[in-house]
This record gives structure tokens, sequence and C-alpha cells, in this order.
């Protein structure tokens, strides 16, 4: 596992204790971890599991210059299923990165393994493209946009939610 990801869990499981553990939007069954995580487009994309959310997440590669990003800040990210709109977030020992919500609230999940199966679910169909087509970057709204087919994340999860097993 890179580091980049293992401080990236440490963080959110230090979050976790500190400050969102108690609060009604804690789902004591889940436990943070990342699913899926690979490398695109020179970057590291995978979900990021917690008790309170399900994310998508991108970390900046060795080329990236993401110093003139602000928090907060939107950045609309092309798939093969589609287009996301990530945010540009910051923690210590991470840095700078992008998270696109998946599920902000994670109160449904009966378990870990059902949230590992849908974040696994989420990458699968997220970076598969039924028409095959070869990657290419482009910029978009100030940031890059992978690849070119539209589905929203609606579209994205329903999808994902009534996969055949």
């Amino acid at each position: 596992m890179d580091d980049r990801i293992r401080t990236l869990i440490a963080a959110h499981r230090r979050i976790a204790e500190e400050r969102m553990r108690g609060l009604p939007v804690f789902n004591q069954r889940l436990t943070v971890e990342a699913v899926g995580f690979r490398v695109v487009e020179g970057r590291l994309l995978g979900v990021l599991i917690s008790p309170w959310f399900l994310n998508l997440v991108l970390l900046p590669g060795e080329e990236d210059d993401w110093t003139d990003v602000a928090v907060g800040s939107a950045c609309v990210w092309e798939f093969p299923a589609g287009q996301y709109e990530f945010h540009a977030a910051e923690l210590p020992g991470v840095g700078l990165h992008y998270t696109a919500a998946l599920f902000s609230t994670v109160a449904d999940f009966s378990d870990q393994e059902t949230a590992r199966a849908v974040a696994e679910g989420v990458m699968e169909r997220l970076l598969n493209d039924d028409r095959s087509r070869p990657p290419e970057t482009v910029r978009k709204g100030g940031g890059d946009v992978l690849f070119g087919r539209s589905m929203s994340r609606r579209g994205l999860l329903r999808r994902v939610m009534l996969m055949p097993e």
C-alpha cells in the first residue's frame, strides 16, 4: 500500500476518534478503509470508507502542482462513467487532495463488507467504459478532465447497486 494511502487512513482514523465518534452520523459498524486505489493518469484514485461518509478520493501525482488550489474549490474530473465534481480538501499529513461524495451519510450500511462491496462496485463502474475509448486529458473549468462519457453520479450509483453478484 502506498504511504499516501496509509497517511490518508491514519488521518481519518484520528478524526473518527477525536471528533466524530458519538455523533449521530457516526456508524459504529464501519471503520476507515481505503478501497480500490489505483493510479489513473498519474494520480491515485480510490474510495475512502469512513463511519460517516463514503467518498471518491483523488491524491496528486508526482507531476501535479496544486499549490494554487483553494480548499473547497470545485473541479470536474471525467472518467469513463461520466463527469464528477470533486472538491479540494486538505488534511495535516495528507496535504491537498480532491474528494467527491458518494454517500454523505452511511447510516444505512449494515456492515463493513457491504460498504466495501459498494466501493469496489463504484471503482469498477467508474473506470470501465463499454466503448473502450483510449484515455485522453483535456482542461475544463480550471481542472483536468479525463476521458469523455457522461453519466450522473446517481446513475453510476444506481448501476453499482443493481450489479449482479
